[in-house]
């Protein structure tokens, strides 16, 4: 039996780090807005068990970023576990609570010279019990983070990861006390295949973090949301970033805000209608057992059952992004125009197959 527990969702504002030590000095800022965030959030009458943090919280996006420029990409590169995690790992054995969080250009010596987009949880304990690198990217977050997708060393990391399950290796759910956590990162939210990925390895709870503009306002945002939370039965807790604060205190917005909580019925349960001009965060009572109840339903909303999954993966037989691009070679500048290049290609390639037709010429 799960009891109903509060979930928070922050959306603090952005201070870009200007060198690696910044990122350091910006967790410490999260987490004194934290306190004030869960002693608020908890006033509705259950504890808080659950703090989740966008993409990019930690870190903004890094100005002028050389992608391929391995001197730059060492010089702010990660850790999980380091010394954000543990801040906010401090912050978790305080709070009592679960935090959730990113950080991109991250480290991991099984990969040598690779840097990833990593989400991570931390438990009660202050614990980091689960990491998951980004691995559906748009065609200029490469470019623009740094960072390698492990879909390009698709063979070295089914290899290392996942103990021989794809679910396991790019999809893993963190089991725990208060439900199965997944996190889906920023653009990864525009395929309805991630959230169906985790969700189809047992996640109840998907946090989506960071949407930017001009997605948000045009409202792809929420209906992403609400499409995951209801097609797989799941609460999305999703935390978009606040404006950035200049060194001179000016504020500027790139994300649109809209922080919001839906519920397994795809019902937003709460919402920040706005960008706020400093720190914001939403809150609500989540109750697990209910969502439960749904799935074990022998009812029409009950989509797991009716699964025809043979059918289903013929949608898939032939691929369509290539793989390993980056097994043999780490990438380099010239990123961007190697993706605009390849993305091109492959809508070339989607045309002669007759999924898509070309517009007529003007």
């Amino acid at each position: 039996m799960v009891d109903p527990y509060a979930v928070v969702a922050l959306s603090n504002t952005v201070h870009t780090i200007k060198k690696r030590e910044d990122a350091i000095e910006n967790t410490k800022r999260i987490c004194d807005f934290m306190d004030p965030a869960v002693m608020v959030a908890a006033t509705d009458g259950a504890p808080v068990k659950l703090v989740v943090l966008p993409e990019m919280a930690i870190q903004g996006m890094l100005p002028d970023f050389k992608a391929g420029n391995r001197e730059a990409h060492e010089a702010f590169a990660m850790t999980i576990p380091g010394p954000e995690t543990e801040i906010l790992g401090q912050k978790a054995r305080q709070l009592n609570t679960y935090i959730a969080a990113e950080l991109y250009l991250v480290r991991d010596d099984d990969f040598p010279g690779h840097l990833f987009n990593v989400a991570f949880i931390i438990d009660p304990n202050g614990d980091v019990i689960y990491k998951r690198y980004k691995s559906t990217s748009d065609a200029y977050e490469g470019g623009a983070l740094g960072t390698t997708n492990p879909h390009d060393i698709w063979d070295e990391f089914i290899q290392k990861r996942g103990n021989g399950s794809l679910l396991d290796a790019f999809f893993p759910v963190a089991k725990t006390e208060i439900g199965n956590i997944g996190y889906i990162i920023c653009h990864e939210g525009a395929y309805p295949e991630t959230s169906r990925g985790l969700a189809m390895n047992g996640a109840e709870l998907i946090i989506r973090g960071t949407l930017i503009e001009p997605q948000v306002g045009m409202g792809m945002w929420e209906l992403q949301n609400r499409a995951h939370a209801m097609f797989n039965q799941a609460v999305v807790i999703a935390p978009n970033l606040g404006p950035q604060r200049n060194d001179d205190g000016s504020l500027f917005d790139l994300f649109g805000g809209q922080s919001m909580i839906v519920d397994h019925k795809g019902r937003v349960l709460v919402k920040n209608e706005g960008v706020s001009g400093g720190d914001s965060f939403v809150s609500t009572v989540v109750d697990l057992e209910a969502l439960r109840r749904s799935r074990a339903a022998n009812g029409v909303t009950n989509w797991f059952k009716d699964l025809r999954t043979e059918m289903y993966a013929g949608i898939y037989e032939q691929p369509i992004y290539q793989k390993n691009q980056y097994l043999n070679e780490l990438p380099a500048e010239g990123w961007l125009a190697r993706e605009a290049k390849r993305r091109g290609m492959n809508i070339q390639n989607l045309m002669e197959r007759g999924l898509l037709t070309a517009p007529s010429s003007n």
